[in-house]
C-alpha cells in the first residue's frame, strides 16, 4: 500500500508539472515547434547575413499563426540605437526557406524594447547566436526564445527551451 501511495504522489507531481506547462503562455508555441523547418540559431544567422546584428529572436504563436521573429540592428553592434535602424524579420518557419517580411520599427513600444536589447547585447563579446549555443551546450531541450533583459542589475539573455515532455524552462546567460 505504501508503494502505491508513493507512486500516486509521484504521478500527481509529474502530471501537475505537465499541466502547468500546458497552461503557460508559451504552450501554443512549444506545441508547434515540431512544425518548424528551421532552428532559432538558423534564423538568427540568416538575419545576420543581410539585415545587421540580431538582438533578440523567438518562435511565437500569434494571431493564429506560428512565426519565427528576429529583431535586428541594421547598422550593427557598433552604432547606438539613436544611429541605427531597428527592425523585425518575421516569417513562417514551417516552409523550406524562411522568407521573413522586414518591418522598420517606428512605434515607441518596439523602438524602446529593441533599443534596450541592442544596448544590453553591446555589453557582450558574444553575438546572439553564440549566446544561444552557449546556453544549449548545458541545457536539455530545443531553444525557442532568446531575449536580452536586466536581472539583479546584470545584463542577461534569457534563453527558453522546450522539453520533450511539452514543457519548457529557461536559463539566463550573463553577458
Amino acid at each position: 500500500m505504501r508503494a502505491t501511495s508513493v507512486f500516486a504522489m509521484l504521478a500527481t507531481v509529474l502530471l501537475s508539472g505537465v499541466a502547468v506547462a500546458a497552461g503557460s503562455p508559451d504552450a501554443d508555441t512549444v506545441s508547434r515547434l515540431g512544425q518548424s523547418k528551421h532552428t532559432l540559431v538558423e534564423g538568427i544567422r540568416q538575419a545576420a547575413k543581410t539585415q545587421g546584428a540580431p538582438i533578440s529572436a523567438k518562435f511565437e504563436f500569434e494571431d493564429g499563426k506560428f512565426w519565427l521573429s528576429v529583431y535586428a540592428a541594421k547598422a550593427g553592434m557598433a552604432a547606438d540605437a539613436e544611429h541605427n535602424t531597428l527592425i523585425e524579420l518575421k516569417g513562417e518557419p514551417n516552409t523550406a526557406a524562411w522568407n521573413p517580411d522586414v518591418e522598420v520599427f517606428e512605434d515607441k513600444e518596439h523602438l524602446t524594447r529593441s533599443a534596450m536589447q541592442l544596448t544590453l547585447l553591446q555589453q557582450s563579446r558574444l553575438d546572439l547566436a553564440a549566446v544561444v549555443e552557449k546556453a544549449a551546450s548545458t541545457e536539455k531541450g530545443t531553444p525557442y526564445s532568446a531575449v536580452p533583459a536586466v536581472k539583479s542589475g546584470k545584463p542577461v539573455v534569457t534563453v527558453k527551451f522546450a522539453t520533450s515532455d511539452g514543457g519548457s524552462h529557461s536559463v539566463d546567460v550573463v553577458l
